[in-house]
C-alpha cells in the first residue's frame, strides 16, 4: 500500500507542474503520446501466430489468391470466384504481398492500420461533439476494451468497416461544426470505403445520416450541394467495380454477398438469430456498456441544451441503428457490434467524463499513459497467447512445400474444399485444382494428366480409396489424424 501511495504522489507532483510536460500544451502532447502507446498496440506482434481457419484464412486467401490468378477484377479464392466480400482489403493484401512477402504479418497490416485510424477518427469525433477531455477518455474506453483491440490484429474486415463508418460521421461532424460544407465529400469516399470493405454491410452511413438530418429537422441539407455531389461520389465509386461485375458475370454477382443478396435474404438463407442477441451479447463482450448506458441516460438529459443536442441524436442513431439492423438479420456474430462500439464508447467516456473533474483529470491522464505504457512494454517483452488457435491443417500446408513440386496436381477427395483450398492457396502458392466426391471421378482425374497427382483425404474417406484401389498402387506420403497425402499409381 505504502507503494502505490508514493506512486500516486508522485503522478501528483508530475500532473501538477512542469516536470516533464509544460502545463500549456500538456493535454495535447499526453493525448498524442496515448495515440502512439495505441498506434504500437496495433502492430506489435502482427506476424507471430498461424492463422486460424475460416474468416482470417479465407481473406488472407483471397489477398494471395490476385497474385496466383492474376485477376484484380474478380476475386478468388485459390483457383474459384468468390463474391465473399468486396475486393478493397484483398488488393490492399496483394499490393503488400507483391512488395514484401505473402506473409501473416502484410495480411494483418491493413486491418491494424484501419484500427488504428478508427481510434483516431473516434478521438476526433469525440472531441468536435464535446471537448478533448472526453476525447480522450473515449481513447481510453476504446483501448481498454479486449474485444475491440484485439480486431485490429486478426485478418477480418469488422474493423476496416468500422473505420469507414467513422470517417463518414467524423464528415458530418467536421462539416457542421467547421460550416465547410467540402467535408460532405469526405462523408461520399466514407461510404464507397465501406461498400468496398464490406458490401452493404458497409453502409450503414448511407442510413444514419439522412435520418440524422431528418430528426434534428436540417431536411434541407438533403438537397445541399455538397451532400448530393458525395452522395454521386459513392455511387459512381462503387459503380466502378460492382457495375463490370454485374455485366460480366450476371445474376451469380448480383445475389452474392457483394451484391443484394444479404438484403433478398435478411442475412443467410437458414439461419436464425434472436432479435434481442445482439444487446444481449454487448453486455458479455464490451467491458464498458454499463458505463456506456449511463452516458446515454445523460445524453438524454442533455438533449436540451441546443449546443450537444445534435451530437447526442447523432449518437444515439449511430449506436441503435446498427443493433436495430443485427437484431434483424438472420444471422449474428459478436464482431458484428464492433462499429456499434465507437458510439458506444463515446458514451461511456461521457460517463466518465461526469465522474472525473476537470481538477482530476490531468492525474487521470498521466496515470492511464503510465500503465497504457507498462502494459505495451510487458506485451513486447512477454509471450501473449493467440486470440484464436492456428488452423489444425498448417502440418498439411508445411508437407506440401515440402512434397509436391509446382507443376504437380493436387485433387480433394470428398471433404469440404474451403477447408484445404484456402490453406493451400495461402500457406503453399498452390491451391487445389479439383474437388471430386467418387473413386471413379478421383481415377478419372488423376488418368487425365501427365503431371503427378497428389491427393488430400481425410481419413475416414480415406477408408474408402483403401477399399477401391490394391495396397500396392496408394503411396502415403505424409498424415495426422485430420488428413492424408498420397497419390494413387496409374
Amino acid at each position: 500500500m505504502k507503494f502505490f501511495k508514493t506512486l500516486s504522489d508522485k503522478i501528483s507532483d508530475l500532473s501538477s507542474n512542469d516536470i516533464i510536460f509544460r502545463q500549456d500544451n500538456r493535454e495535447e502532447l499526453l493525448t498524442g503520446l496515448y495515440l502512439f502507446i495505441i498506434f504500437i498496440l496495433c502492430f506489435i506482434k502482427l506476424d507471430n501466430y498461424i492463422l486460424p481457419q475460416l474468416d482470417d484464412m479465407t481473406h488472407a486467401a483471397m489477398g494471395a489468391s490476385i497474385l496466383q490468378t492474376g485477376d484484380w477484377f474478380t476475386m478468388h479464392e485459390g483457383s474459384m470466384i468468390s463474391w465473399l466480400k468486396p475486393p478493397l482489403y484483398f488488393w490492399a493484401e496483394a499490393i503488400l504481398f507483391k512488395i514484401f512477402e505473402v506473409s501473416e504479418y502484410w495480411a494483418k497490416f491493413p486491418v491494424a492500420i484501419t484500427g488504428f485510424l478508427t481510434f483516431f477518427f473516434s478521438y476526433k469525433i469525440a472531441e468536435k461533439l464535446f471537448d478533448k477531455r472526453i476525447g480522450f477518455l473515449t481513447l481510453f474506453v476504446l483501448s481498454t476494451s479486449m474485444f475491440f483491440l484485439r480486431y485490429t490484429q486478426r485478418v477480418m474486415l469488422d474493423m476496416p468497416v468500422t473505420f469507414a463508418l467513422t470517417l463518414s460521421v467524423f464528415a458530418i461532424v467536421k462539416a457542421e461544426k467547421d460550416k465547410n460544407d467540402k467535408f460532405y465529400l469526405l462523408y461520399g469516399l466514407g461510404l464507397a470505403l465501406g461498400y468496398y470493405f464490406k458490401a452493404l454491410q458497409g453502409l450503414y452511413a448511407l442510413g444514419l445520416i439522412p435520418l440524422y438530418f431528418i430528426v434534428t429537422g436540417q431536411f434541407k441539407k438533403l438537397f445541399n450541394p455538397y451532400f448530393l455531389l458525395s452522395i454521386l461520389e459513392a455511387f459512381f465509386l462503387i459503380g466502378l467495380w460492382a457495375v463490370p461485375q454485374y455485366l460480366t458475370h450476371g445474376k451469380a454477382f448480383l445475389m452474392s454477398q457483394s451484391g443484394i443478396g444479404p438484403l433478398l435474404s435478411g442475412g443467410l438463407p437458414g439461419y436464425t438469430n434472436p432479435f434481442y442477441r445482439p444487446f444481449k451479447d454487448l453486455f458479455r463482450m464490451f467491458y464498458w456498456i454499463i458505463p456506456g448506458l449511463y452516458g446515454m441516460y445523460l445524453g438524454l438529459k442533455r438533449l436540451r441544451n441546443k449546443e450537444e443536442c445534435n451530437g447526442f441524436v447523432l449518437l444515439f442513431l449511430w449506436f441503435f441503428i446498427i443493433i436495430a439492423a443485427l437484431s434483424a438479420s438472420s444471422v449474428f456474430g459478436v464482431r458484428y457490434l464492433i462499429p456499434a462500439l465507437v458510439p458506444a464508447g463515446i458514451f461511456a467516456a461521457i460517463a466518465l467524463g461526469k465522474f472525473i473533474k476537470p481538477e482530476k483529470f490531468p492525474f487521470f491522464q498521466h496515470t492511464a499513459c503510465l500503465i497504457a505504457a507498462g502494459v505495451l512494454i510487458l506485451i513486447a517483452i512477454l509471450p501473449v497467447p493467440p486470440v484464436k488457435k492456428g488452423t489444425e491443417y498448417i502440418s498439411l500446408y508445411r508437407c506440401v512445400n515440402n512434397i509436391v513440386g509446382k507443376n504437380n496436381k493436387i485433387l480433394l477427395y470428398k471433404e469440404k474444399s474451403y477447408i484445404f483450398n484456402q490453406g493451400l492457396a495461402f500457406y503453399s502458392s498452390r491451391p487445389l485444382d479439383k474437388q471430386v466426391n467418387t473413386t471413379e471421378d478421383l481415377m478419372s482425374e488423376i488418368n487425365k494428366h501427365q503431371e503427378k497427382v497428389f491427393v488430400i483425404s481425410n481419413p475416414a474417406d480415406y477408408e474408402e480409396i483403401k477399399k477401391a484401389f490394391t495396397a500396392k498402387r496408394l503411396l502415403k506420403f505424409a498424415s495426422s489424424d485430420k488428413w492424408i497425402l498420397f497419390q494413387i499409381e496409374k
